[in-house]
């Protein structure tokens, strides 16, 4: 889809949506190329991004960002396709976008590269680029801080499972009702008790060999100052849970030191579990 041929097919599309009646199937039929691009490829694009929508009838109709692409001339609409695209699609070469432009450029496929090069990002320095290259960044980290979310919801409610099955009783999902708690679940210790427990889920969807979580210093002082707290540690491919104590995680934890004062540790799976 990181083609110019194709994004500006598309921009000349969403011309004429704006300017005809279409449905999926009449535009299909109608053209076996439009543009420079494939009709197919086109339609892809757009409805991804959410640049168009269907009526009830069939139809299909601008959005808001379709519109505002579509009032745009062509540089600058490739400018906000790119940053839809880069949200969107979450391409591997998007992780290197924050490390810098320079960094960037030697990397990108060449088809990226021309678009990147078409929308003149890679001149002299000013501040149109430097705009650019943060949204283009926001995009990507936007896309990796949700997939991240969903990683972590899917352990929780995973661990939700878990602890109803083991204890008999319905745990708690405190991170859903404040993330402040310095946990993620509240259950029992064991079957007809009512002593708590606390419960941080860390998850992750990669090999457990290379996988890592990220600890903060909230989440480790509550740990500290809680008689029952445990760690839930999810492989979300076999869904398989490892259950870690709070003393093999504190061996993981730094100190402040001086007038330093750490927030967030990164632990790996592998020297936990």
């Amino acid at each position: 889809m990181f083609s110019v041929s194709v994004i500006y097919s598309t921009k000349d599309f969403l011309s004429q949506v704006n300017s005809s009646s279409l449905t999926p199937q009449i535009f299909e039929s109608a053209f076996r190329r439009f543009s420079y691009s494939e009709p197919e490829k086109i339609l892809e694009l757009s409805f991804s991004c959410g640049w168009i929508k269907l009526k009830p009838s069939g139809e299909i109709v601008l959005t808001s960002r379709g519109e505002e692409i579509n009032c745009l001339d062509y540089l600058e609409s490739l400018v906000l396709q790119l940053e839809d695209m880069i949200f969107c699609y979450n391409p591997e070469w998007a992780a290197l976008l924050p490390k810098g432009r320079e960094e960037t450029k030697h990397f990108l496929p060449q088809n990226v590269l021309q678009c990147f090069k078409e929308a003149k990002l890679f001149g002299e320095i000013n501040e149109r680029i430097i705009g650019i290259w943060d949204k283009f960044s926001i995009a990507y980290r936007k896309y990796h801080q949700q997939k991240l979310l969903e990683i972590g919801r899917q352990g929780e409610y995973l661990s939700l499972q878990y602890e109803q099955e083991r204890t008999g009783t319905k745990p708690m999902w405190q991170s859903i009702e404040s993330n402040l708690s310095g946990y993620d679940i509240l259950s029992v210790i064991e079957r007809e008790s009512s002593t708590k427990i606390k419960i941080e889920v860390k998850s992750t969807s990669s090999q457990i060999d290379y996988a890592t979580f990220y600890l903060s210093k909230n989440e480790w002082e509550t740990a500290e100052l809680s008689q029952n707290y445990i760690f839930h540690l999810w492989e979300l491919t076999n869904k398989k849970l490892y259950v870690v104590n709070k003393e093999i995680i504190g061996g993981h934890v730094p100190s402040d030191s001086g007038f330093g004062d750490w927030r967030e540790v990164r632990i790996p799976f592998k020297n936990v579990i």
